[in-house]
């Protein structure tokens, strides 16, 4: 009869937990469940259905047409969900040596490719893509961040790299099964977990037909340089992607120029402040010359664009509407005093009560004074069921706007000109309100007939007035 000795029984051991460990390992998400993406709308112009194929039209010529479909039996990247740190791994290991090669086209197969490890205390490492590259996912390709407790991740990086291309497939983040665990400080709020970062000096970068979804922070987030020093991240691309279920922002802009983000549906943000389609908040650093243009927006719990200090900004041709099982906490379109920006030819649709009112553009302020001598114009708009309201501030001017059962609202305003606009609504008082109000205005009309508004520009002037 076989007995085994006491070194034998050790090595039976030492299998036995080998073989366990390897249907238990924590890279391992078989187990691991995640709720699909909320629904995109039929009812946008340009709908989305299902993923996505890469651009087949690359937009720098300084990226080769040399090709590497990326092998995975030769790198050994599973493709199955499974092994994070063995695919983040190898799969960066792919994209490098094609990159030493000279291909500037990297192409990832079908599958889906859970990744993440460990970068530092707070921080879990994804993929990082160098200059002169485009990164292109078949549409049946899926990147997932491994659920983790880490307070910040990047999916994908780019820091400080030009000609950079991520087009096809879907990238999601962990944020159905993300662990929140306290810093050291005790704040546990982990919203820094983004699919897309562009950092740094990053320029010509471009993001296009790609399904960004579950992010614990953003979809995408743009930083710049550090604060006080000079911006050069610009010259980036957000064109026709999905951003669905983002727990913080879809998009978020820190410090950027010659930004263009088109044909976008941008719905579902939900989860952690502020909550927005797209934000712009340079955190001391500048925003500038941005153009958001025909854009889908739902369902974003925060509202869908603010702008809390960009310069130049161009918002055109968006379908703001806030969904039938959703609602606003600040509203469609919000910003602040020293921000300046062109909003025309934009539809905005208000269904239930936000915090602020039915204020479908609405201006925050405070008790400094206006700093920014620009001008904002706001004018060819459609508001639904909503107004505007602006508040201690100057230098405005709004014209040719429709709105139906809305209103026009203003107090402590200078340098106000209201031209042309179009306000139905069942109250006289509510449709036009104005408190200390200076500036000028014409043709404009209260349910269809002609409404005097009897502002000067050297003086302020109080019409009816609701609190």
């Amino acid at each position: 009869m076989f007995k085994p000795t006491l070194s034998k029984w050790y090595l039976y051991f030492c299998i036995s937990t080998l073989i366990f460990s390897c249907y238990n390992d924590k890279d391992d998400s078989k187990d691991v469940s995640s709720s699909p993406l909320s629904n995109t709308d039929s009812n946008n112009p340009n709908p989305f259905n299902g993923v996505m194929r890469p651009i087949e039209v690359l937009p720098y010529p300084e990226i080769s047409t040399k090709t590497y479909v990326i092998e995975l039996e030769r790198w050994d990247i599973p493709n199955n969900r499974t092994e994070a740190v063995k695919t983040t791994d190898n799969l960066q290991s792919a994209i490098n040596w094609a990159i030493s090669q000279a291909y500037g086209i990297i192409r990832l197969p079908a599958g889906h490719y859970l990744i993440g490890k460990y970068g530092n205390d707070i921080y879990q490492a994804g993929i990082t893509l160098d200059d002169n590259v485009a990164f292109l996912l078949d549409e049946n390709a899926t990147i997932e961040m491994v659920p983790n407790d880490k307070w910040n991740y990047c999916a994908i990086a780019v820091r400080n790299k030009a000609n950079v291309v991520i087009s096809g497939g879907t990238i999601l983040g962990d944020r159905d099964n993300h662990i929140f665990t306290p810093r050291a400080d005790g704040d546990a709020a982990h919203d820094e977990g983004h699919l897309i970062c562009i950092e740094g000096e990053s320029q010509f970068v471009t993001v296009e037909n790609v399904v960004l979804g579950k992010a614990n922070g953003d979809g995408i987030l743009m930083v710049g340089n550090k604060k006080g020093e000079v911006q050069n991240l610009k010259n980036i691309t957000i064109r026709k992607n999905n951003f669905s279920d983002n727990r913080r922002q879809g998009i978020s802009l820190v410090g950027s120029a010659d930004v263009l983000i088109e044909h976008n549906e941008i719905h579902h943000t939900n989860g952690t402040s502020p909550q927005f389609g797209v934000d712009l908040e340079g955190a001391g650093r500048t925003n500038e010359n941005i153009t958001i243009r025909n854009n889908y927006f739902h369902n974003n719990r925060g509202g869908d664009i603010v702008n809390t200090d960009g310069k130049n900004v161009l918002v055109e041709y968006n379908i703001l509407l806030q969904g039938d099982d959703s609602e606003y906490i600040d509203g469609p379109i919000v910003y602040w005093k020293n921000a300046d920006w062109t909003i025309r030819n934009n539809s905005i649709t208000m269904r239930t009560v936000s915090v602020n009112n039915w204020n479908g553009i609405i201006m925050y302020s405070n008790d400094n004074p206006k700093t920014n001598p620009e001008t904002t114009y706001i004018y060819d708009n459609t508001l639904n069921n909503c107004g505007m309201y602006m508040y201690k501030g100057a230098d405005l001017e709004i014209y040719n706007n429709y709105m139906y059962r809305g209103h026009l609202a203003f107090k402590e305003m200078e340098n106000l000109t209201l031209t042309n606009n179009h306000v139905n609504h069942d109250n006289k008082c509510w449709a036009y309100r104005f408190l200390e109000v200076s500036g000028n205005a014409s043709d404009n009309t209260y349910n269809g007939e002609a409404f005097n508004i009897p502002l000067v520009t050297d003086a302020t002037w109080n019409g009816c007035w609701i609190k």
